[in-house]
């Protein structure tokens, strides 16, 4: 598979004919190109991340680019970033910037977009790790009273929906059933005992869901009798089938009714910028960003994101083959930086954002000494050398260096 190449003259793709062949890069690629390893369930993802992706870009649309600078301390991001979202000049549809006010070494070109990626991040990470959700991986909302008055679930989905559209990360954390809850209405979403992440709660339910007697449940909803009284989920029992029904009514109870206000807010929250009504009209594009991590980088990945130009001399893009077999060192781990290195060493982003980046990604090779980036344009101009050893040791020295600088 070759890159992608646009030549100057016209700004047209060039013909995959131009590439200058190289036995190298045909061999280690087209085992990558054509794996068939990938199980349907990941080119599924892959399907829906790439609509979801457009869907994004639409709605970015409403942004302008009157901007709105956010003071951001990265050592206490939630404060900051609910001031920030919370002043009065705070729009979503502005471009936002970030400055982080306890950074030393961040030069003031650093400002956007890079310290953009970076809070979005955290963010997103303080949000999966915050008491205003709860469970291990797949996450729902919990009761938080304080929360609540302080209008925290609402700030939480605003964030997240201003996160996706302006280019930042997807949280990725949404169980199933708190996705469905969004989208469906909470009235048509039936729960399951792996939502509940009380211990002393999940314990109660699986006692009542594996009692395997009438008498057996019959004391165990007398041991429990004032959590049920609490929950409204005391009904007569004559069977041990109607466990069944009370199982129900306690999961209920428990993962929807009991966080009504907490949902009802997040939903309002999501609304910015009309994400909520998008994730309803596309659930299965959105779940595939709300409910599941992005995957992990992939020299495909990185090649598809980054658009080369060149002229249409061809010996100008000799670098492309180099550039696609170094992509292939660095996942076979024959490197002394990661994909992700290379991705953070030209967008400041650790991994793609959902809505992509904006500008697209480009490729120039030039006839410099070493590679020169922009996070400003996402752009990276890379040197044109005799040997791929040359390249190699070039990209090599100027990744690492950099961010080793950029991390001290």
């Amino acid at each position: 598979r070759s890159p992608k190449i646009m030549c100057q003259n016209n700004l047209s793709p060039c013909s995959h004919l131009e590439l200058p062949a190289s036995n190298r890069v045909t061999k280690s690629l087209s085992p990558l190109m054509s794996d068939g390893n990938w199980s349907l369930r990941k080119k599924h993802l892959r399907k829906q991340r790439r609509e979801v992706s457009n869907i994004l870009k639409e709605l970015k649309l409403q942004v302008n680019t009157k901007t709105t600078r956010l003071n951001i301390n990265a050592e206490n991001i939630w404060s900051s970033a609910l001031k920030g979202f919370r002043q009065r000049n705070f729009s979503a549809t502005n471009t936002i910037e970030i400055k982080f006010t306890n950074c030393k070494n961040r030069s003031k070109t650093d400002i956007f977009p890079a310290s953009k990626h970076c809070f979005f991040q955290l963010l997103m990470l303080h949000l999966q790790n915050s008491s205003l959700f709860e469970g291990s991986s797949a996450k729902n909302l919990s009761l938080d009273f304080q929360a609540v008055k302080d209008n925290l679930y609402f700030e939480a989905g605003k964030m997240i929906a201003v996160s996706l559209v302006h280019g930042g990360p997807s949280p990725g954390f949404f169980s199933k059933t708190l996705f469905n809850c969004l989208v469906y209405g909470p009235e048509n979403v039936k729960p399951a005992l792996e939502d509940v992440a009380d211990v002393d709660v999940a314990q109660t339910i699986k006692m009542i869901k594996y009692a395997d007697s009438l008498s057996s449940l019959q004391s165990t909803m007398h041991d429990c009798y004032e959590f049920l009284a609490a929950a409204g989920c005391l009904r007569p029992v004559t069977a041990l089938c109607d466990k069944n029904m009370l199982v129900n009514d306690i999961l209920i109870h428990h993962v929807i009714k009991r966080i009504t206000s907490p949902l009802e807010s997040f939903r309002q929250g999501l609304k910015t910028l009309g994400v909520l009504e998008k994730m309803q009209m596309y659930p299965d594009a959105f779940s595939s960003i709300l409910c599941h991590k992005p995957e992990g980088l992939s020299a495909e990945a990185i090649c598809d994101l980054f658009t080369i130009h060149s002229s249409s001399d061809v010996n100008k893009v000799e670098g492309a083959d180099f550039w696609m077999s170094y992509l292939q060192d660095v996942e076979r781990g024959e490197s002394v930086v990661t994909l992700e290195d290379i991705l953070f060493f030209v967008t400041g982003s650790l991994s793609i954002p959902p809505v992509g980046f904006d500008p697209e990604p480009t490729i120039k090779f030039l006839r410099i000494m070493y590679p020169v980036r922009n996070r400003l344009l996402n752009s990276l101009e890379l040197p044109i050398t005799k040997t791929y050893e040359q390249f190699k040791n070039k990209m090599e020295f100027t990744i690492r260096n950099t961010l080793r600088v950029e991390r001290e």
